[in-house]
């Protein structure tokens, strides 16, 4: 029950209204970041006039150029006129860039305050929907004590893997990116749990202010991400003064974003699953469905029949028909109280995995594709001043933009999900407005002061307004395919009667078809880009593809709102519009979370695509090569033999995360049925569902956390037997091999998947009718046969398909941390191939511990902590505790 410090009104139709909270929290952080703010801005206004602290660097250069412009005259060589290939040089770091870079965190916090407060502020709801979102709270919670332990133990294995092979000052940036990373996630996950119920409460009020909440309640997660990110990579960087050892700053982000993806994805399906495992559960959700429809065609035309009333002129019985309506609301009062505690599970994974999960991607493809500018703008570049600076200035000017434009979207009570998708466009096109304005102005400032040529200029200006068009290009794309407004999704419901095989079959051949023009449009952009300005091109391009990320990324948690939402709403109210404006939230919701995966797929591929070359610059520099001038000479057979090994880990990590979801989906089924989970019918909702519901977290928790390992020593293991075995050589074709590989596969897997779903979905709301113009219902083959693609393209669309992104910056970022002679791997593996054996052997036997070993070690220490209890109670002469199972008795150490 809500906690008694919380406020409650009574409406004139005496129905209890729980009132907002105040956060003294985000009122403090309001002020303190605006004095971040305006510090940062006087410290930019100084530096651009050279009265604020000047900090000079040196690096290794990749290049052989001229000196660095407007660079310091003492040089680390002395008497050198040029930079050399693989000797030190010094210049001055972007400090304008920089402290641009913390005011627009500061400003992009700023807002996460703001709306942090805003959205406690407003009403709760009433109980019934208090009740379900304290529910899912408390599901959240459970869930995220027990994990975040547990990647604080994978954060301090792989500080120690760093600080052996990339030193303390990576090992710095490691700690800090893991936490910011960590923050981020927590924290947008736990507002998100708040504003749900407040999203659901004003659905009844009003479309146009629904959606402001949901949007900046989103907007948290996906602004407070991108701010961390930002202002971490900038203020190490100042701090530090070391572009390789910002790598370490990826690392750190990849292990929590790794366990947030992945972990959450492996729970979240694995509970959905499993709840369809158990019979009586699964007949039960499908009359919860067919008892929703026929509510909704219910009070469907009895608005209709109160409209055709007024039309005519007759007063009618309106008395009636409300106590008939307040008859349906008690029956569906019925409904939230009678589902088992699992069918809460849906709605507590969709905010672990479509929000923390989310968050923790967005950070680290932000920090990877940062970390990756720099070093190639310093080092790979003629003005390092400049080239290093411009990613920054491209970036935090998106992060301005987005920061401002999250707080209006224009919405009419008329509008559909489609057209309000437009409008969020509408925003988003403002945010590459602003950018492209700041990028022409400081290109053009460059190539004024001659340091540039003309030519370089307009390409720097076509590039980065590439960067940003392609992912929105990709999701576009993308939601032809799998969104109820078109074609495809109809088509595949309306074929759905077919049979399972024509579902299952159309599903994959839409997938397959979405993959290729998002992949075509991105190799186009890369070709093309690497054309005008190879290397530091790339790096420019994927900057400019994550500047508008923090919006994107708002709106990709909102889709884990709405759906939550609409669930709330359909189990608590009677009232026709609120159920209708769920309904609409819930298909935007469906959209924008899809976009979300798309995004996140090109901004891994980008960001590989620029740790593979960074690594080849890195690897050859050190040998005293020009990289650039490395052509044929790479091509051999390890290369190919790396292409391979790429393909062949990819599918091996696609399998594993796949077989996890299952295994942990027989597990819940298992531990429901042994211990006989279920509601407590002596206590009233929703206490009757909370100890139940808090045991099946933790279980699920600890589960898919010990699945989860598995995946890890995959991904680790790759990197390591690729250089190993292969050299540097092999494991760049390993890494750029994966890339694509795992680009097509991750949108091909959550296409797939989300098509099924919407399809399903296109039907339950009732949109689907036949030859006659009848509604074709949850009763029906075609939702039948749907719920069978839908059970399939789950761990596709939410499990798989995005881990595959994890995956694959996993593996390069840990590449470069420790690859390239003088570290682990040398150019062949002449030296190298024994330990490729023992990382093979360590890897099979860390991952058959993983899920054999850990299993009954559990199970050990679950029974030693038993019988400790029994020989208590029994000295104690207490009555003996009740069996419990090894998690119940682990959650009570």
């Amino acid at each position: 029950m809500p906690p008694k410090s919380q406020e409650a009104r009574t409406q004139p139709d005496e129905v209890v209204i729980f009132e907002g909270t105040f956060s003294w929290w985000a009122a403090w952080c309001m002020m303190i970041w605006v004095l971040c703010f305006l510090a940062s801005t006087v410290l930019m206004i100084l530096s651009t006039r050279g009265s604020a602290f000047q900090i000079i660097s040196e690096e290794i250069s990749y290049v052989k150029e001229v000196r660095p412009p407007y660079g310091p005259e003492m040089q680390p060589v002395v008497d050198a006129t040029m930079r050399e290939i693989n000797q030190m040089f010094a210049y001055h770091l972007p400090q304008t860039a920089l402290f641009y870079s913390l005011a627009g965190a500061s400003l992009g916090l700023f807002t996460v305050s703001y709306f942090t407060s805003f959205v406690l502020l407003e009403d709760q709801g009433p109980k019934r929907v208090v009740d379900i979102g304290f529910l899912i709270s408390k599901g959240v919670n459970v869930y995220m004590s027990r994990t975040i332990p547990v990647i604080l133990a994978l954060l301090f294995l792989g500080g120690w893997y760093v600080m052996g092979t990339a030193g303390p000052r990576a090992v710095a940036c490691f700690a800090v990116g893991a936490a910011l990373n960590l923050l981020s996630a927590s924290v947008g996950v736990s507002v998100t749990v708040q504003g749900q119920t407040r999203l659901a409460h004003a659905l009844g009020l009003e479309l146009f202010d629904s959606l402001q909440i949901g949007i900046r309640t989103g907007s948290i997660g996906g602004l407070l991400a991108t701010s961390l990110a930002l202002g971490g990579m900038a203020g190490m960087w100042l701090l530090i003064q070391d572009t390789l050892s910002l790598s370490g700053f990826g690392s750190g982000a990849s292990i929590v974003s790794f366990s947030m993806r992945v972990g959450g994805g492996i729970f979240s399906k694995g509970a959905d699953i499993g709840a369809d495992l158990v019979s009586d559960m699964e007949q039960a959700r499908f009359e919860e469905d067919q008892r929703l429809f026929e509510l909704q065609r219910k009070m469907a035309e009895l608005e209709e029949d109160r409209k055709e009333r007024a039309k005519q002129g007759l007063e009618g019985d309106d008395e009636d028909m409300m106590e008939e309506l307040r008859k349906m609301e008690d029956q569906m009062q019925d409904i939230a109280s009678k589902l088992h505690p699992i069918d809460y599970f849906d709605t507590v994974g969709e905010a672990i995995n479509d929000v923390a999960g989310t968050c923790a991607d967005l950070f680290e493809s932000m920090v990877l594709i940062l970390g990756t500018c720099t070093i190639i703008g310093v080092k790979g570049s003629p003005v390092p001043h400049f080239n290093s600076g411009l990613p920054f200035w491209i970036i935090a000017s998106g992060m301005v933009g987005c920061s401002l434009v999250a707080y209006f979207v224009h919405v009419h009570e008329r509008f559909t999900a489609q057209r309000i998708r437009w409008s969020l466009r509408a925003n988003l096109l403002l945010v590459i407005g602003l950018v492209q304005l700041v990028q022409i102005s400081v290109s053009f400032q460059e190539y004024l002061a001659g340091t540039i040529s003309f030519n370089r200029f307009w390409h720097f200006c076509a590039i980065s307004l590439m960067g940003q068009i392609i992912p929105e290009v990709c999701v576009l794309l993308g939601e032809f395919f799998t969104s109820t407004d078109y074609s495809p999704v109809r088509s595949l419901a309306m074929n759905a009667d077919l049979g399972i095989v024509q579902v299952v079959l159309q599903g994959f051949g839409q997938g397959f078809f979405s993959t290729g023009l998002p992949a075509v449009v991105i190799i186009t952009c890369v070709v093309a880009t690497w054309r005008l300005e190879q290397h530091y091109g790339l790096a420019l391009l994927s900057a400019a593809s994550v500047s508008g990320t923090g919006f994107q990324g708002g709106i990709a948690s909102f889709g884990a709102i709405a759906t939550n939402a609409h669930k709330i709403v359909h189990l608590t109210t009677y009232h026709a519009m609120s159920r209708h404006r769920a309904n609409i939230c819930a298909s935007l919701g469906d959209t924008t979370a899809h976009a979300g995966n798309t995004i996140s797929a090109v901004n891994a591929f980008s960001a590989v695509f620029n740790i593979a070359l960074t690594l080849l610059a890195q690897a050859y520099t050190e040998l005293d090569i020009n990289y650039m001038n490395v052509t044929g000479s790479i091509l051999s057979s390890y290369s190919q033999a790396g292409l391979v090994l790429g393909v062949v880990m990819t599918f091996a990590f696609a399998a594993n995360t796949m077989i996890s979801c299952l295994q942990t989906a027989q597990a819940f089924a298992k531990y429901v049925a042994q211990h006989e989970i279920g509601k407590i019918a002596q206590l009233p909702f929703p206490q009757s569902h909370v100890r139940p519901l808090k045991k099946l977290a933790s279980f699920g928790s600890i589960t898919s956390m010990r699945m989860t390992i598995s995946p890890i020593i995959n991904s680790l293991a790759c990197p390591m037997i690729g250089g190993f075995f292969l050299g540097v050589k092999g494991l760049l074709f390993m890494i750029s091999g994966s890339n694509v590989l795992v680009l097509c596969l991750s949108i091909f897997l959550i296409n797939s998947g989300q098509s099924w779903v919407a399809a399903r979905k296109f039907v339950l709301f009732g949109l689907l009718r036949d030859k006659d113009g009848n509604v074709i219902g949850p009763d029906s083959p075609h939702y039948a046969n749907l719920g069978i693609g839908e059970t399939i393209g789950g761990p596709f669309e939410d499990t798989t398909g995005p881990a595959m992104n994890n995956f694959i910056k996993f593996v390069a970022v840990f590449a470069f941390v420790t690859g390239g002679p003088g570290r682990l791997y040398e150019e062949l593996p002449v030296n190298t191939w024994p330990f490729g054996f023992a990382s093979v052997v360590g890897s099979l036997s860390l991952v058959f511990f993983s899920r054999v070993g850990l299993d009954l070690l559990l199970k050990g220490v679950g029974a030693f902590l038993s019988r400790r209890r029994k020989q208590q109670a029994f000295e104690e002469g207490e009555e003996a505790p009740p069996e419990e199972s090894e998690f119940d008795e682990l959650d009570e150490l």
